[in-house]
């Protein structure tokens, strides 16, 4: 299984979305230090996304290959339990696309640190695709997500975790010091959906043109790019 990584430059506010709230910035990442992040949604009911498309072909992705899609999130929760935040995965078509729930514990994230969720969602390449599409999308509640520093998952994935918490108010977001706030307690993830779901792409190649984005960036590209 191959990693590919969030790297918040190649992706854009999607353009089929007016009013999307939506905006590249620095914030204060898992390990303390400053790191490039996309941050969306709002505390309405506004509907709020980001994207990028990368290619299925040889030197891009390859059709039929396995992938681990990797990056970190913060925050995408309100006390209403009304909020959406999710990672959308697509071919030519967005109906017959993946969902993967970021809040209320639905999709369980590989650890937690300093409040951030580690994730590295498995998919599949579609063999019948021109290109892959990927969608974050946020309503209800402000999410932040940021890339994998140096595009080590290793390093990452051997963290030593934060101790699980019960008592804090809902899933903390950066856009408030200590939290959201109230009085609610957190979710823990649910044992029936915890695992991401490995599922295979099975689209029809038919012309793109759903949400038109800036190309992902993986590790393959980022080597090719260095060996340049």
């Amino acid at each position: 299984m191959t990693d590919l990584f969030f790297c918040p430059e190649r992706w854009e506010p999607d353009p089929m979305i007016s009013g999307n709230e939506a905006e590249m910035r620095k914030v204060t990442g898992f390990s303390g230090k400053t790191a490039d992040a996309w941050q969306l949604g709002d505390w309405g009911t506004a509907w709020s996304a980001i994207s990028s498309v990368i290619p299925v072909e040889t030197g891009w992705l390859e059709p039929g290959a396995e992938y681990r899609f990797c990056f970190w999130l913060n925050g995408g929760e309100n006390s209403r339990q009304s909020e959406t935040c999710a990672l959308e995965i697509f071919g030519d078509d967005w109906e017959d696309r993946l969902s993967f729930p970021l809040n209320r514990g639905r999709t369980k994230p590989i650890l937690e640190k300093n409040h951030w969720l580690l994730y590295g969602i498995p998919f599949t390449a579609p063999e019948a695709a021109a290109e892959l599409h990927f969608r974050f999308v946020a309503a209800g509640a402000v999410c932040t997500v940021a890339g994998i520093p140096d595009m080590d998952m290793a390093a990452c994935e051997a963290l030593n975790p934060d101790p699980p918490e019960t008592g804090s108010p809902q899933r903390y977001n950066i856009v408030f010091a200590s939290g959201y706030p109230n009085h609610a307690k957190r979710s823990a993830p649910r044992s029936d959906s915890a695992a991401a779901v490995k599922k295979v792409l099975c689209m029809t190649a038919a012309a793109a043109g759903i949400a038109v984005g800036s190309v992902l960036l993986y590790r393959a590209l980022h080597e090719k790019k260095l060996r340049k």
